[in-house]
């Protein structure tokens, strides 16, 4: 994103505050601000880093943008025309948002990429990873328009995964640490069990109220259970060829402070090694 920034309109849809902004260059962007605004950047990168299409994610501490009215939400993060925590997400001219696409039904079923992008989200504790945030991308290129598969709004992470009506949060990483990873294998089934959890809590059991909204939540745990201990070798030997380095270069371009940052990258490289750990699987 280049300045000067213009403001264009609020978008009031999902639970962040957002808002489209025209650029420079004439590129519009859609600025969302709150905890997932760092979160999301660096999400975005580590799921792009080891081969999958992700959404594009800059970070600002701060940015003027003009013309700038009182918001509905987000006046926590606004001061005059300044915008504090903003994260950029480009309307690109040649990608068209298609369809959604589900986790258990998808040309990738039963394929190591499909489970190791499930794993990413477990990595990540990313609590909001139903299929309502899959999205077919159609982008338009020199050997014309192709179909790319998207876990869009990867803000809900760094924190703890737990169901609606729990703990769950997100952009906290005393939440994040306290959490564990893999909780072990089930060598006869062949599978790797995670700690991943986000089935509704206490009061999160009157979501069942709204049945489209509380089986979302119900398939989203489903979905991530059952993963081939092959399969989660495989992506731990691709996340691991990431270096502490490029895993810190994520974490600055959200701007997070080096402690923090630190903290976030020995625990990523803990949890990569114990994907990179696991037993082979017995030939039967």
């Amino acid at each position: 994103p280049v300045g000067p920034f213009t403001f264009l309109e609020e978008d009031k849809s999902g639970e962040s505050p957002k808002f489209e902004v025209r650029d420079a260059r004439g590129d519009v962007w859609t600025i969302k601000l709150g905890p997932e605004a760092q979160s999301e950047t660096v999400s975005t990168r580590l799921v792009w880093a080891v081969g999958y299409f992700a959404e594009e994610a800059y970070y600002f501490d701060e940015v003027r943008v003009n013309n700038l009215p009182r918001l509905s939400r987000g006046r926590d993060y606004v001061v005059g025309d300044i915008v504090r925590g903003a994260r950029f997400e480009p309307k690109r001219r040649n990608m068209e948002r298609g369809s959604g696409w589900d986790w258990q039904k998808n040309p990738f079923e039963g394929t190591q990429a499909l489970s190791g992008l499930k794993v990413l989200m477990i990595l990540l504790n990313n609590f909001d990873a139903h299929s309502g945030n899959n999205r077919i991308i159609y982008v338009d290129g020199p050997r014309g328009r192709e179909a790319r598969y998207y876990v869009s709004d990867l803000g809900a992470t760094l924190g703890r995964a737990g169901g609606l009506g729990g703990t769950r949060t997100k952009n906290d990483l005393t939440d994040f640490l306290s959490t564990k990873f893999v909780r072990g294998v089930d060598a006869r089934d062949g599978v790797v069990e995670f700690d991943y959890d986000t089935r509704p809590k206490g009061l999160g059991h009157l979501s069942v109220l709204q049945p489209f909204y509380y089986r979302h939540e119900v398939n989203k745990e489903k979905a991530m259970r059952g993963i081939p201990i092959a399969h989660a070798r495989w992506i731990g030997s691709l996340l691991s060829q990431l270096s502490d380095e490029q895993l810190r270069d994520a974490f600055r371009a959200a701007n997070y402070s080096e402690g923090v940052r630190e903290s976030y990258v020995s625990t990523l490289r803990e949890r990569i090694n114990q994907l990179t750990e696991l037993p082979r699987q017995p030939r039967r």
